[in-house]
């Protein structure tokens, strides 16, 4: 939240009678930065997310995207640690989906087996809930581009089909 009160310092301070206009104009031009990259990170976050379209599939699940994104902006405030903020954003994203799965305990039995190995053709074997998520968490930390709208529908559509033939 540092960065986020930082605008509030600054009003205050641009009301004071000790202003240096210097001072206050860096820190307006570094606040405005810091947010503009904000936006582009979350921007590019979103549309992937949206393209990949786990969230409208399991309509079930948690979407909360935004909260993950803002979490991880106050684990790692620095602006030039954006890909650790990206990362960040995506694995407490699929954490969330995958707390919103349910399951019968021996179909969360073998969804965590699976997981645990992370034996694609063992998803053919869980409800289609699971397996979906599954092959996302399997695109999103196996893909060298994670995220990426193209890549991952097509990546599920691959992964499911695959799982049919088996």
């Amino acid at each position: 939240m540092l960065r986020l009160e930082a605008w509030w310092y600054i009003e205050a301070y641009s009301r004071g009678a000790t202003e240096n206009p210097t001072l206050l104009e860096l820190a307006k031009l570094d606040f405005n930065m810091v947010q503009s990259t904000h936006q582009e990170d979350l921007k590019e976050m979103a549309r992937c997310w949206i393209g990949m379209g786990l969230a409208s599939k399991l309509n079930f699940a948690r979407d909360r995207l935004i909260e993950c994104f803002f979490w991880s902006i106050e684990v790692v405030l620095e602006p030039e640690f954006r890909n650790c903020r990206k990362s960040l954003t995506k694995v407490a994203s699929m954490v969330t989906i995958i707390d919103d799965v349910y399951g019968t305990l021996d179909e969360l039995e073998l969804f965590t087996g699976a997981l645990q190995r992370w034996d694609v053709g063992a998803a053919k074997k869980i409800p289609k809930c699971m397996e979906l998520c599954f092959l996302a968490l399997f695109i999103v930390f196996f893909s060298s581009t994670p995220f990426s709208p193209l890549n991952s529908r097509l990546h599920i559509n691959i992964l499911e089909e695959k799982s049919k033939l088996h």
